[in-house]
């Protein structure tokens, strides 16, 4: 089962999650809120600027940002390239965004694209009165969202910008709510100034004020020269962007020599475990996890830093009648990227299912067409089911988001789930489905598996704005395999 070619297979949702995180470092829709409660907007003044990203100290991409008054409203653009080696595949991914704002500086409209291979994602919208109404998807597929506001939301440059804006004292720290469009989701972000630095940048000694982002329990940190300028910032994983001249920022990027982020990421296991889909139980120590996962339910324990996981039991599971409890049904509906109720999603179940099939032979046929139909590839960009289907290709991502979609549609409750998963030695970053036919099983169409294999270890259940839950956990998890049962 687990004879492909698994270098395109793990470490994107770990990438995905990256992407969230630079998204909200690079997001303009910045709904600014003071500890304090009090309202502010974002600098008005004109900008060009160019910073250059890198990973290690290898160059992967570079940022343009302008911002610009015309007539009695404020525009601003922002471009991101970036290349980007994830399973010893670089790609390269573009994220354009732009916008209006109104003459107080809150959000009037936006538009934002994030251009990857052969996927693509876009989200636009405008405020309408006290409501963000936002656009997605494909142009013959568009979802309707609505976000209510208690405040219009502001702009600035970036959380940093922000903080510059509050006037910060030294050793403070703020509270700010941002808006990211790659998962639709608000998030609360405590950024903390601390104690001013002298820094090189290009070329010279600079006097900097020192921001930090706490971010999900992940550190971002930049630094601000005295007009608020962002001069450098350093994340996650090695990367870091620092400010250049235009000439710099479009020079070639370091090719083939930066960091593999899914071998950074993934985790050393202390033994090895072969024929996983044997197994019925396994038992693991595992550290460094927090309250917002949930790695506690269903076929995993968790007590006292050790979690046990145990197969489901295909033959033993009650019968599924019409009455699904409530708050189950709720799995049953579409979502803005999981379109279980569009035509071609519908039509397809059709094609690959039966009426007269039970829940459980749906969902076999519906995860192994998957397994044959969807090419496995590395891919950066926000996951679509309708994309998924209509290219035919994509990561984990690509194929849980899938999963979801047409089982959905088959009358199959089903979330999506992300964690770790075992292979050759360590533990990688992965994502499948878990469906409800009678009770929840665990189903994974990368490998055909249903259910799947114990070494599958939820940390997290639902879409993409749940991903955002990994961000603070990545390299702090260490697992001790401490039992196999046959």
């Amino acid at each position: 089962m687990r004879k492909m070619k698994w270098n395109v297979i793990f470490g994107i949702l770990v990438t995905s999650a990256f992407f969230s995180l630079l998204l909200i470092r690079l997001e303009f829709f910045n709904k600014v809120k003071t500890a304090t409660g009090i309202q502010v907007s974002g600098s008005q003044r004109l900008e060009d600027s160019w910073m250059n990203i890198y990973q290690n100290n290898n160059k992967i991409g570079f940022v343009h940002r302008t911002f610009k008054k015309m007539n009695d409203q404020f525009h601003f653009n922002e471009n991101v390239f970036m290349e980007i080696n994830t399973m010893g595949v670089t790609q390269a991914l573009n994220i354009l965004t732009d916008g209006v704002l109104n003459p107080d500086m809150t959000l009037s409209s936006f538009n934002f694209n994030l251009n990857s291979s052969i996927f693509n994602f876009n989200a636009h919208g405008q405020v309408v009165k006290n409501k963000l109404i936002l656009f997605t998807g494909l142009p013959d597929a568009q979802e309707k969202i609505v976000i209510p506001l208690k405040n219009i939301p502001h702009i600035s440059g970036s959380i940093y910008d922000a903080a510059f804006q509050t006037d910060l004292d030294k050793e403070k720290t703020g509270n700010f709510s941002i808006f990211d469009p790659s998962t639709m989701s608000i998030r609360e972000i405590n950024v903390t100034r601390y104690a001013d630095e002298i820094i090189p940048i290009t070329g010279k000694r600079v006097l900097s004020k020192k921001y930090c982002a706490d971010f999900m329990g992940a550190q971002h940190c930049a630094w601000l020269d005295k007009e608020g300028n962002i001069l450098k910032e350093t994340s996650i994983l090695g990367l870091s962007m620092e400010k250049t001249s235009k000439e710099k920022a479009l020079e070639g990027l370091t090719k083939g020599e930066g960091i593999d982020f899914t071998q950074l990421v993934s985790i050393p296991s202390n033994m090895e475990i072969t024929e996983t889909q044997a197994l019925r139980a396994i038992s693991i120590k595992i550290t460094g996890i927090d309250n917002s996962l949930y790695i506690n339910g269903n076929r995993q324990n968790y007590h006292n830093n050790i979690l046990t996981i145990i197969k489901e039991n295909m033959e033993s599971l009650p019968k599924l009648d019409s009455h699904i409890p409530s708050e189950i049904l709720l799995f049953l509906k579409p979502s803005p990227l999981v379109q279980s109720n569009h035509p071609l999603i519908i039509q397809q179940v059709e094609k690959i299912t039966k009426p007269t099939d039970s829940a459980g032979q749906k969902a076999k046929k519906i995860i192994d067409w998957i397994y044959r139909n969807i090419e496995k590839k590395p891919t950066l960009s926000v996951p679509n089911a309708l994309e998924v289907l209509k290219n035919k290709s994509g990561d984990c991502n690509e194929h849980s988001v899938l999963a979801v979609a047409l089982l959905r549609a088959a009358g199959i409750p089903a979330q999506s789930e992300a964690g770790l998963v075992y292979l050759r030695g360590r533990f990688y970053y992965h994502a499948w489905c878990v469906l409800y036919i009678g009770e929840w099983i665990t189903a994974d169409a990368v490998f055909n598996q249903f259910p799947a294999d114990v070494t599958h270890i939820r940390l997290i259940r639902g879409e993409s704005d749940k991903q955002l839950n990994l961000i603070g956990i990545i390299g702090k998890i260490k697992l001790e395999v401490l039992t196999q049962t046959r």
